[in-house]
């Protein structure tokens, strides 16, 4: 089953903060991209990544994944650990990344649910029905894509 991130973290409007941002951005595409990319390949189970951010005020991890929730949050948060830290780092309240409860807990409760209802069967964090998600491949797990693929 398909699953929905949308975490949406408000950034702090400090100078330093400001600052740590922009050196974030200009870092990403050489240092961060490629940690998460490999992450991403290694963990067989995540559809589609990407990092936004909206007028310097609120950071977002958006992705679309498979298989538990808390399991999938572990695996990122153990593999990312200093990607994470750099973008809880401009967050306020943000826990310690390497605090696996509070990554967790600060997670679910920063994952905006989308417009609608699963269609899918889909549940978030707290096991309530998920919002929307639309899936062109309905149910098809990353592994079995690839393999239709490699096969085509």
């Amino acid at each position: 089953m398909t699953h929905a991130l949308n975490l949406t973290l408000p950034i702090k409007q400090d100078a330093d903060t400001q600052a740590k941002l922009k050196h974030l951005a200009e870092i990403f595409e050489e240092k961060v991209q490629p940690a998460i990319e490999a992450a991403l390949q290694q963990s067989h189970i995540v559809h589609f990544a990407r990092v936004v951010v909206i007028e310097n005020k609120y950071i977002q991890v958006i992705t679309e994944y498979e298989g538990p929730h808390q399991e999938y949050t572990e695996f990122f948060r153990r593999t990312l650990t200093p990607v994470f830290a750099q973008i809880f780092s401009l967050a306020a309240d943000a826990p310690d990344v390497k605090d696996t409860n509070a990554f967790w807990e600060y997670s679910m409760k920063h994952n905006i649910r989308s417009l609608g209802q699963s269609n899918g069967g889909s549940t978030d964090f707290s096991g309530k029905p998920a919002g929307w998600l639309f899936s062109a491949y309905v149910n098809k797990t990353v592994v079995q894509i690839q393999d239709a693929l490699a096969k085509a």
